[in-house]
């Protein structure tokens, strides 16, 4: 079956400010993977936004928040952020570099910050009505490595080394179960009577099962075959601003493993390694081997150096020789 209807893209060119965006326009979600330089995004999109992961706050990956927060005054919206501590420090910090009186008069425009500290999630909240105000919501356990969920998608993360500690995401769409209309057409149900035969069969907690349908027992293995289908998901992996280390290297394979898009930085050629490594950033033939050693099927790369200025066909050529399916 097809793949679900999921944009996904870079914000800017393969040379300037990392980043990227995931549309799920079904959902009404629209979710931004850091926030550097972001004024080429369509302006109603930035609004849209309402879920926004951060995996560090260096400027090139934080410095549009200034211009997020501009587009989004007027608006009453929850926007969530995501990332690792001191981001809630940082969040606050952008906010009170600006003066907030007559913010009565203001639609209601709340950030909510959910940060892992160690092996805590803190959570706090700035509401344009407090003046952006920091509130400390609640902490709690972080028991795995699922920073957000919902019934339709998660974003997994992984915590690695830039020097600093910084995150690495993958967003994960589920599988998702749809009827064969035109075999259900044939069964004796109608109305909520359908509903209810999907969430059935919806549920694997219910293997080994039967069904009653009219006057007859259905086993759930036979019905999930003949009347159902699964539209796969898909799994959209980014990683930026890594050292390749063995540590490093093991919790990237882990976290993006069998990707259908992973979106990886290349920042410097296979000569600049000693480069590389100084700066806690990535080589093309690195890149490559994450990419091969974890099974991902299509691999995006960007943050390339301003040392190649615009000529990317240099760094994708070196890359290909390893990873052919890449761009």
């Amino acid at each position: 079956m097809s793949e679900p209807r999921i944009k996904h893209y870079l914000i800017n060119e393969k040379y300037e400010d990392p980043g990227i965006v995931i549309e799920i326009p079904s959902l009404n979600e629209y979710l931004l993977f850091d926030v550097g330089n972001i004024y080429k995004l369509d302006r109603d999109l930035i609004r849209r936004i309402n879920k926004i992961f951060i995996t560090h706050t260096h400027m090139d990956h934080f410095i549009g928040f200034d211009f997020m927060l501009r587009n989004k005054l007027g608006r009453s919206q929850i926007v969530e952020i995501f990332g690792i501590d001191p981001l809630s420090h940082n969040v606050y910090s952008k906010l009170q570099g600006y003066t907030w009186n007559l913010v009565e008069f203001e639609p209601e425009l709340i950030f909510r910050v959910k940060s892992l500290k160690e092996d805590l999630y803190e959570y706090y909240e700035f509401n344009i009505k407090r003046k952006f105000a920091k509130d400390f919501i609640k902490e709690e356990k972080a028991e795995d490595n699922v920073i957000y969920e919902n019934e339709h998608y998660r974003i997994k993360y992984a915590v690695l080394d830039h020097k600093i500690k910084v995150m690495g995401y993958s967003f994960e769409y589920k599988d998702k179960l749809y009827l064969k209309k035109e075999k259900v057409q044939e069964l004796p149900l109608k109305g909520k009577e359908i509903g209810e035969f999907k969430n059935w069969l919806s549920d694997e907690t219910n293997k080994g099962k039967t069904y009653k349908i009219g006057d007859k027992e259905y086993d759930y293995d036979y019905l999930r075959q003949e009347y159902t289908y699964i539209q796969k998901g898909i799994k959209i992996s980014y990683i930026t601003d890594v050292l390749y280390s063995p540590k490093n290297r093991k919790k990237i394979i882990e976290l993006v493993k069998d990707s259908d898009y992973l979106y990886c930085e290349a920042v410097f050629l296979e000569r600049d390694k000693d480069q590389a490594e100084k700066v806690y950033h990535l080589t093309t033939t690195q890149t490559a081997e994450i990419a091969n050693s974890a099974n991902v099927k299509n691999l995006i790369v960007f943050h390339f150096s301003r040392r190649y200025g615009k000529n990317k066909d240099i760094v994708l050529d070196e890359i290909r020789k390893y990873f052919p399916n890449v761009s």
